[in-house]
């Protein structure tokens, strides 16, 4: 995912910041056309949360998701996550003690 493939939308309702995909674009073009806060509560329906996060429709389900999402290259198992933390602390620190 790259920087601007989010966006801001529902602000009628309750902003929320969705991945680009077909649900997002009938929500923008509803918006678009001026629809109301009650045709968008309607469009959303129930569980389109749920439908998106917990039962994987990456076409119809609500992904909501955050800006720094583009900032994510990987995902790691946590052990590695912390060994390079780990890491970086020490290449600070050796860094620190070079400055004093």
């Amino acid at each position: 995912m790259s920087e601007g493939e989010t966006v801001l939308t529902m602000k009628q309702l309750t902003p929320v910041r969705l991945i680009k995909n077909r649900f997002y674009q009938k929500i923008a073009d509803a918006e678009l056309k001026g629809s109301s806060a009650a045709d968008l509560k309607e469009l959303l329906g129930k569980g389109r949360a749920r439908q998106g996060i917990f039962e994987g429709d990456l076409d119809e389900g609500e992904l909501e998701i955050g800006q720094a999402a583009s900032f994510i290259a990987a995902i790691l198992p946590a052990s590695e996550i912390l060994i390079e933390i780990w890491n970086e602390y020490l290449a600070a620190k050796k860094s620190l003690v070079k400055i004093t």
